[in-house]
């Protein structure tokens, strides 16, 4: 294993994706049969916002960068770096809406690739079932991460409030005079 690899199948790795894990032991192993594997050289892209989706992807090696544009200036602001074991693009999923970010190789990857039209013809064969419980998971993973918003929200609001908006008396000048 390398600094920045696991020694791990796609199955393995699937079952720490939480949008999984509602899937028994042979789903998860149906799944990884359904991918491919990707490599990517340095500063190659893996998805670019905007586009269209294709599916998620997770990373057994290397480095990659999740970057967003700058609606003002088209400039890319670094979001996140992710390590060997994150996945990325999971909404895409169930989510046919273009790419919201853009993920570039820091090195050498190795990617695990689940294709959003494999996986759903995956889903509509599985059952009903395996849909409820997938999309169950879906709609909890979604009020999660709406609920975390929500509070990132209303931090931002109030520093924004206490540092940007507020100035202190003595700072106001003749304009309150």
């Amino acid at each position: 294993m390398g600094a920045h690899g696991l020694n791990l199948r796609p199955a393995d790795l699937l079952r720490e994706v939480t949008l999984f894990s509602r899937f028994t032991g042979t789903e998860i192993e149906a799944l990884g049969d359904l991918g491919r594997e990707v490599h990517l050289k340095p500063h190659a892209y893996a998805v670019i916002e905007g586009e269209p989706t294709r599916g998620m992807f997770i990373l057994l090696e290397g480095v990659v960068s999740v970057y967003k544009a700058d609606q003002a200036s088209s400039a890319l602001a670094r979001l996140a770096t992710l390590e060997a074991g994150a996945h990325f693009g999971e909404l895409s999923l169930f989510d046919a809406a273009p790419r919201s970010a853009t993920v570039a190789a820091d090195s050498n990857c190795r990617l695990f690739e689940l294709d959003h039209e494999a996986f759903n013809s995956f889903l509509s064969q599985s059952g009903a079932d395996l849909e409820l419980r997938f999309y169950r998971t879906c709609a909890e993973e979604l009020a999660l991460r709406f609920r975390t918003l929500n509070g990132d929200y209303l931090t931002a609001q109030r520093l924004l409030w206490k540092f940007a908006l507020r100035r202190p008396e003595n700072e106001r000048g003749d304009a309150n005079r």
